[in-house]
């Protein structure tokens, strides 16, 4: 057991430096799904865990991916235009995501694993942004979660799983009118993640996930000017869901989630108008033959921000809460199988009302996923 527990801890500060790259995200700073299993089904995976990135969707679902190392990465591509007290600007971005995690049986009952997530935001302008600042504007904020994991089984169908959720938050703003240069500032804080999966027959299953508020530390520097209003503290917001999975045949199985993320209660909601949101996730995952498995998702979800705000958000620019998916696993032999997925995010422009009235911002993304998985 300290063997193992070396090994996550070791896992956890590794994944915490290599994540620490730009990344962009569809739901509010959360990405569409994490892992490329679950993002090429549209992020649908509460009760349908595939890989051991499952604690990062619910945490229970490591209970039933086996012992397993995935290792991976979602690519983010970004075009952007908008136009901000009259200035007009467009640009394009892009952003490699790494994904980590590994999971192993203990014996029938227990399991203990690590999974990782991350999203955040990060744009960069050639030109004028505001009126005042210089050329060159940009900002990067990322938040990274390390999720060492535990689960347990009462019953073979049945399965609680735990994490503890560390977060590491980064910040780093440049050539903003009114914001120091303070350079790549970080704060941390812990959660934590809960997750039940039950097997109800050989066909159904039905999951669920809370995920509790997180609160962090003060981003010094950024505490004296553009975060003062909120101390410097930027919370990471509570969540839950539901979700189930239908067996339709031998091949084909259907997966449909329902997640509410409560970004009414962070600092988002201050900053940028950030208010509650709902995301409804679809996916169909089908065996064409025992070496390929094929699949394909939609989600849709509230637009996450207020429209007084939009003059707030050209440094999160991810304003599309809506996505199509479609993605592939080929088994290798021995235990190897890779896995690719891409979505397409799209949602209507954003105009801005009240204090933002005139600025408007429109984007488009792509998302493409790679993964490698191990079998042991």
């Amino acid at each position: 057991m300290k063997t193992i527990l070396n090994t996550l801890a070791g896992a956890g500060l590794c994944v915490a430096g290599i994540a620490a790259t730009p990344a962009m995200a569809t739901n509010g700073t959360q990405l569409t799904g994490y892992g490329s299993k679950a993002q090429g089904m549209g992020g649908a995976s509460l009760a349908f865990p595939q890989d051991a990135m499952a604690a990062s969707n619910n945490p229970a679902g490591m209970a039933f991916v086996g012992h397993r190392l995935d290792l991976g990465t979602q690519l983010i591509f970004l075009q952007m235009e908008g136009t901000f007290g009259g200035i007009d600007n467009e640009g394009t971005g892009f952003a490699p995501v790494p994904e980590i995690g590994y999971n192993r049986p203990l014996n029938d009952q227990w399991t203990v694993g690590v999974s990782t997530l991350s999203g955040g935001g990060a744009a960069k302008y050639d030109d004028q942004l505001y009126t005042g600042a210089p050329n060159g504007s940009e900002g990067l904020y990322q938040s990274t979660l390390v999720l060492p994991t535990v689960t347990y089984k009462p019953t073979p169908d049945f399965a609680i799983g735990a994490s503890a959720a560390l977060a590491v938050h980064l910040l780093e703003l440049k050539n903003l009118p009114g914001v120091g240069d303070h350079g790549l500032k970080y704060s941390t804080g812990a959660g934590l993640r809960l997750g039940a999966l039950w097997n109800v027959n050989e066909n159904v299953s039905l999951g669920m996930m809370y995920g509790s508020k997180i609160h962090m530390g003060e981003l010094k520097g950024y505490s004296d000017d553009v975060a003062a209003s909120v101390g410097g503290k930027i919370d990471l917001p509570e969540q839950f869901g539901l979700g189930v999975a239908v067996d339709l045949n031998d091949q084909l199985t259907l997966a449909a989630d329902y997640l509410r993320i409560n970004w009414g209660d962070t600092e988002f909601s201050d900053l940028f108008g950030f208010h509650d949101q709902n995301i409804y996730r679809v996916g169909l995952s089908y065996e064409m033959r025992p070496d390929l498995t094929l699949r394909g998702g939609v989600t849709f979800a509230d637009r996450h921000f207020d429209t007084d705000y939009v003059s707030a958000i050209p440094m999160l620019p991810a304003i599309d809460s809506n996505v199509v998916a479609v993605g592939f696993t080929k088994q290798l032999g021995n235990g190897h199988e890779f896995t690719a997925g891409i979505e397409y995010d799209f949602g209507d422009r954003a105009i801005g009302t009240g204090p933002s009235a005139g600025d408007e911002m429109d984007t488009d993304f792509v998302v493409a996923s790679f993964s490698y998985g191990w079998t042991f």
